[in-house]
């Protein structure tokens, strides 16, 4: 809401009181930050924690041990784990093992892939429901069965049945036959290595993805649902949304840093290979992403953190179509977004726009999230913009042990990090132990950002 200088006062887990600058006021535990910046703790509304099922590469300890170190307070997790949360009895199964083992708070987007589960889903606390429009070809994940769905009409269904709820749907836009017919022709012409995989997906200018957004968005249409689309990374694909948006829709979109700052380059794809992969956004249309990320057109910055071993990478040096997708960044994102600021690329108040107070409203919590101001829970991160420094996985809380970051240098990073007035990071060290987080539920159907 705007900038204040002075002291964030604290009590029973909220925030008490803002005072004024000037003498410090009496207080148990006076925490002096100098002139650092303390911004909310951000909320990252999609992250693949891989627990249950493929906790060889992330559990729920580690992966919101990672976050709490980058400044993350609040995760939502997404349900391609095993089983699939697309049942009532496995919501709550998955909702009591994160419970568990979180460090930060979270809640879960549920699989909404059987329409008749939807309605007992969103009373059992999910905060939206995940479909992917897709299933992999040659391997069984990340896009596997019971996430997905592609027919239009068990689509329209799922709309009508998430609409009556009132929560969002996030969507991951794709059209499932486009993506085999270019996936053949990828195979014919450049064989199944990780440059054929890029170019596969982005075949036709993005026709695979501009496709499955133009279905949802008619579907939204004809259904009223609040449809928020993920990984938008396609120049046609934001001329869609805006025109929805100009029309009074309930539309929103999400950006990743991986289509930001590591996929936004060939030269990134040669050199990372299936470390990065993922998505290739080609120049043009990474432009067209930050275009949407600066105007205000964009609503959400989430990682889409999703950790894979070193093992399952390799093998898509020569057949990434066999490798999974996907890359660590949830530590690492906020310290993207401050080098970009430092840059003059964008505002702070932007990155809290998209990493704090948005994502809150989507997911139901504003301004019990995402907002420094009284009543709202004290999660707060505090930044050193001066710091100078490089990318190790050797200092991750990462399980998976790499980060297609590796060597990077940037400047600015959070230092301290505090879940509901508790300091559970310092200088990248994490202090709060597992079963510490909170499980939340929408307090309301959130109004759009």
């Amino acid at each position: 809401g705007g900038w204040f200088d002075g002291y964030v006062a604290v009590r029973d887990e909220r925030i008490a009181a803002l005072v004024e600058a000037g003498p410090a006021p009496a207080s148990h535990d006076l925490i002096d930050v100098g002139d650092r910046h303390v911004i909310p703790g951000l909320v990252d509304t999609h992250v693949h924690l891989r627990d249950p099922g493929f906790t060889h590469k992330e559990d729920f300890e580690t992966g919101t041990r990672a976050a709490a170190a980058g400044g993350v307070t609040t995760v939502f997790d997404m349900p391609n784990v095993t089983p699939p949360t697309n049942t009532v009895e496995r919501f709550r199964a998955h909702v009591e093992n994160a419970a568990a083992k979180s460090i930060v708070d979270f809640g879960h987007n549920a699989s909404g892939t059987i329409p008749e589960e939807i309605k007992g889903l969103a009373e059992a606390g999910a905060t939206a429901f995940k479909v992917f429009m897709m299933t992999d070809i040659g391997r069984d994940y990340p896009h596997m069965p019971g996430t997905a769905v592609s027919d239009h009409g068990t689509l329209f269904r799922i709309c009508e049945e998430v609409a009556a709820t009132g929560l969002p749907l996030y969507i991951h836009p794709h059209d499932q036959a486009l993506y085999e017919l270019y996936t053949q022709r990828a195979w014919q012409e450049w064989g199944r290595d990780f440059r054929s995989y890029a170019r596969a997906w982005r075949s036709g200018d993005g026709i695979i993805l501009d496709s499955g957004i133009a279905t949802m968005l008619e579907m939204q249409r004809a259904t009223g649902v609040r449809l928020h689309l993920l990984h938008m990374s396609t120049i046609h694909g934001f001329e869609m949304v805006r025109a929805a948006k100009q029309a009074g829709r309930a539309v929103t979109i999400e950006l990743n840093p991986f289509s930001l700052f590591v996929t936004n380059t060939w030269e990134a794809i040669e050199q990372l290979g299936p470390y990065c992969l993922g998505m290739w956004v080609p120049e043009a249309h990474a432009a067209a992403a930050w275009e949407a990320l600066v105007d205000g057109s964009a609503d959400v910055i989430a990682t889409d953190h999703s950790p894979h071993t070193r093992e399952e990478k390799e093998v898509g040096w020569t057949d990434m179509y066999a490798a999974p997708g996907g890359s660590p960044m949830i530590q690492h994102y906020l310290a993207l977004l401050l080098d970009a600021v430092n840059a003059k690329r964008l505002t702070l108040e932007r990155v809290i726009a998209m990493c704090a107070a948005n994502p809150a409203r989507l997911a139901g919590l504003y301004p019990r999230k995402g907002i420094i101001a009284p009543g709202a829970d004290a999660d707060l991160v505090v930044l050193d913009m001066d710091r100078d420094w490089v990318v190790r996985a050797a200092d991750s809380y990462y399980k998976c042990g790499w980060t297609p970051l590796e060597g990077r240098r940037l400047h600015g990073a959070p230092t301290l990090t505090v879940r509901r007035g508790a300091v559970i990071a310092r200088d990248g060290e994490v202090l709060a132990g597992p079963g510490s987080g909170r499980f939340v539920r929408p307090l309301h159907v959130a109004p759009q950002p």
